[in-house]
């Protein structure tokens, strides 16, 4: 059989946990630790959201930058790709900071790459996983 109704579509394995539709993904207990250390509590986002942190084969670091101006979530330099940089604006809460590191991923993945590394592609990888905790997906 195809695809369809009767094929089995959307009864595939996984699909109670990918597609989440209207349930909320609750925050972590922020700790004192991860209050006091931005990025251990970015690397307690990355791990609940198993974001790969690596792109060409190269590992990806998370800085704390203080010195990004309100509104500047992060940054990616492509002096230095495989930083992402994220600003005291990115610890609103946690979904603003995996959507900032989802985002800032992408732009590390078109940097190593070789590329540019355009917002209208970076925008949707931050936007999907904020969807999904948000429970749009």
């Amino acid at each position: 059989m195809g695809a369809g109704f009767h094929g089995g579509f959307g009864k595939t394995s996984g699909s109670n946990e990918r597609y989440r539709i209207g349930k909320i993904v609750e925050p972590i207990s922020k700790t004192y630790e991860m209050a006091l250390d931005p990025v251990k509590y970015a690397e307690a986002v990355v791990k609940k959201y198993n974001i790969n942190l690596k792109g060409s084969g190269q590992v990806v670091k998370i800085v704390f930058n203080p010195k990004l101006g309100m509104g500047q979530f992060g940054r990616t330099r492509k002096d230095a790709p495989n930083v992402i940089e994220i600003g005291p604006s990115a610890l609103y809460s946690e979904k603003q900071l995996a959507n900032t590191i989802a985002h800032e991923l992408n732009h590390v993945r078109s940097y190593l790459r070789g590329g540019k590394a355009p917002e209208e592609t970076a925008y949707p990888a931050g936007d999907a996983l904020q969807s999904y905790i948000e429970g749009g997906r």
